[in-house]
């Protein structure tokens, strides 16, 4: 269920959902990285459309062995757009998922109270990350931050 890397564990599936297409798109980029970093994407990395891949496609693609390389990449993005029926098949992969694949699941929404959603969520707590945007009342302590690591710094009137 979970493969050990040099800095820290990954887990077998992980969920990005939330409407901010950016952050899905750096959580997407710095997980594809991390598993490139430990073996060779070439042959070990699919990309699926929940619009047009089923869910047995998409279980057929994550029991794939990976071939020359300790880890393999399944990309599944518009979950949302999955029907009942293939939700349910995929949630059932991740009951017991193969040890050697990351499924990195991506959708705008997906119901928390939904098969796949739990599915993913009963993994680890850090299964499920977060890609809403921000509040408004939270955009003037990111800019103050973001500020700070420019070398700049910004009063909250400045920031606002």
């Amino acid at each position: 269920m979970i493969m050990e890397t040099k800095a820290k564990t990954l887990l077998s599936a992980y969920l990005a959902v939330g409407e901010d297409e950016l952050k899905r798109r750096r959580v997407i980029g710095k997980l594809r990285s991390r598993i490139q970093d430990m073996g060779d994407l070439t042959f070990n990395h699919d990309v699926l459309d929940a619009t047009t891949a089923s869910g047995s496609d998409i279980a057929i693609s994550c029991n794939t062995f990976p071939f020359a390389s300790p880890i393999r990449l399944v990309e599944l993005s518009h979950a949302e757009k999955l029907s009942k029926q293939d939700a349910d098949i995929v949630a059932a992969y991740l009951a017991a998922p193969n040890s050697s694949t990351v499924l990195l699941i991506s959708s705008e929404k997906l119901a928390k109270n939904s098969k796949l959603y739990k599915a993913v969520a009963a993994l680890g707590p850090d299964a499920i990350i977060d890609c809403s945007p921000m509040k408004r009342y939270e955009l003037v302590k990111a800019l103050r931050s973001m500020a700070i690591g420019h070398g700049f710094t910004l009063t909250d009137r400045g920031a606002s």
